[in-house]
């Protein structure tokens, strides 16, 4: 079993997705099952972390990152298999350029 570490701008954007949902789209059903997948694949991550493919990114799958598609979002996340660690780094809108925000993350 893994332990599971979500940064602190994942947890933003997993909320503000959920907010934006909620609240813009007035669609809270839709907030609370994307909500109910997140957290099922939290569960996954960290009983098999590997599951998931890298990134297409030749340099970015070089530094360990992978992801997993969560409806029309891309969690993306490292694995550390020393400390049997996943940490999750973004949760974006798969439409976003998230190859460019994870490679200049200002």
């Amino acid at each position: 079993m893994y332990s599971l570490n979500i940064t602190d701008i994942a947890e933003e954007d997993i909320l503000s997705s959920v907010r934006y949902i909620a609240n813009v789209l007035k669609a809270p059903a839709a907030a609370n099952s994307l909500l109910d997948e997140v957290e099922k694949h939290e569960e996954i991550l960290v009983t098999t972390p590997n599951r998931y493919p890298f990134v297409s990114d030749e340099y970015l799958a070089e530094k360990g990152i992978k992801f997993v598609m969560i409806k029309k979002y891309v969690m993306i996340y490292t694995v550390n298999e020393d400390e049997k660690t996943v940490t999750v780094i973004r949760f974006l809108h798969s439409r976003r350029d998230w190859k460019s925000i994870l490679l200049d993350p200002q």
